[in-house]
């Protein structure tokens, strides 16, 4: 057996194999074999007939295409194994005869050559413009503000309605009920629906909220001005935050223990922030600095994966073909990602460990309710799992550089 190979773009190689007469022969030979036992003619069990009539029987394209697929097949592995490839598609093959001889033409899509950039000087420097992050007393006072606003009572009341206040109205045939001051609120988005007990909806956006708020302010319920009514004003009632709230929230004691946790939950969250920025900028650095003969192959099927995700959230509203052309450098993104950090892991001999690879499985599988748990597949958890966790070690990796 004879062949030579040229590289295509995307990853492709493109060989010519030349297989003689007498290589077919062992191939073909089995093949007939096999098919000669299994014969069934009338008056002989399977594999009795005299062998002259069962040849005369089975289908001799068939034999030859079984024996062809098996030659192929064989001669594949010998040739990846030799050159390190690893095929990613399935195989384009062509049969020609060349006299008594078999020429294959074969179109292999192989696992890209990666070459990287120098992702440790990228790393270095992109790592080096990491700014300290403080949560500050702002940003905590903030979030005990939004959770007091949350435990707001909403009180109906007979006094003229002001700035803040809750207000269902009735405008251009149209039923509302919103904060005054604020924009309005679509349906299905209105925090305090159902003040009064009534059922709420709030199909109508006005088209000048700051002149409706202004016409309203100053006026009592039942009152009627400028086409509108005024049906419900309510004052919203806003706790202090003391010790016993703070309790209520969790295993605080005190006010001031509830701060402490919420401050550390936000410089946690602000070092999270931070650290998944410079990730995003150095990883983008590397692709930049790398070159890869990407198959199209793994676009198109991580763009199907996309497209499925919009479709799920989209529906109808779905275009495909605007959506893939939209979609397509995100894709091309993504995968160029994936293989610089696949390629950094292979050099750098980084391996998720059995006990990262579980604790991740099980972190993973806690979101999921428990009969959707059941269903998904061990296999596709343990990848999905094995990426996470080695991906995150390429990145402690790269930050660890001095």
């Amino acid at each position: 057996m004879k062949y030579t190979h040229k590289d295509l773009p995307g990853s492709v190689k493109s060989l010519e194999i030349n297989l003689t007469q007498v290589e077919f022969a062992k191939y073909w030979e089995v093949v007939h074999e096999e098919a000669v036992q299994n014969v069934e003619l009338k008056g002989f069990r399977k594999g009795t007939a005299p062998k002259e009539m069962a040849a005369a029987a089975i289908d001799q394209d068939k034999v030859f295409s079984e024996a062809a697929t098996r030659a192929i097949r064989e001669i594949l592995k010998e040739i990846t194994a030799e050159k390190g490839w690893e095929i990613v598609d399935q195989p384009k093959i062509n049969i020609e005869e060349k006299g008594k001889d078999l020429m294959f033409k074969v179109d292999l899509v192989v696992f890209p050559e990666i070459k990287l950039g120098n992702y440790k000087k990228i790393a270095k420097k992109v790592f080096s413009e990491k700014k300290p992050v403080v949560a500050d007393d702002k940003e905590v006072q903030e979030a005990i503000n939004w959770i007091l606003n949350s435990r707001a009572k909403i009180v109906r009341v007979a006094n003229a309605a002001k700035m803040g206040d809750v207000v269902n109205i009735s405008y251009k045939g149209k039923d509302d009920q919103f904060i005054l001051g604020h924009s309005h609120i679509e349906e299905g988005e209105c925090e305090h629906c159902d003040a009064d007990g009534g059922k709420h909806k709030a199909e109508h956006k006005h088209d000048d909220s700051k002149t409706i708020d202004k016409k309203i302010v100053g006026h009592k319920e039942g009152e009627e001005f400028d086409g509108i009514k005024l049906t419900g004003v309510f004052e919203r009632q806003i706790p202090e935050m003391t010790d016993a709230l703070a309790e209520e929230l969790g295993k605080f004691k005190t006010v001031d223990e509830l701060k402490a946790s919420i401050k550390d939950g936000i410089q946690k969250e602000k070092e999270m922030k931070e650290a998944e920025k410079l990730r995003i900028k150095v990883l983008e650095e590397i692709v930049k600095d790398s070159k890869i003969d990407m198959p199209e192959v793994m676009v198109e099927k991580t763009l199907a994966g996309m497209l499925e995700e919009y479709k799920m959230y989209f529906k109808d509203k779905v275009k495909e073909d605007e959506l893939k052309i939209k979609l397509k450098p995100e894709a091309e993104k993504s995968v160029a990602s994936n293989l610089v950090l696949y390629k950094m892991a292979k050099d750098e001999k980084v391996e998720p460990t059995a006990a990262e690879i579980e604790a991740e499985s099980n972190k993973f599988l806690a979101t999921l309710r428990p009969d959707m748990a059941s269903k998904v597949d061990p296999q596709r958890i343990y990848n999905y799992s094995y990426d996470i966790v080695k991906n995150k070690k390429v990145f402690e990796f790269l930050e660890g550089l001095k």
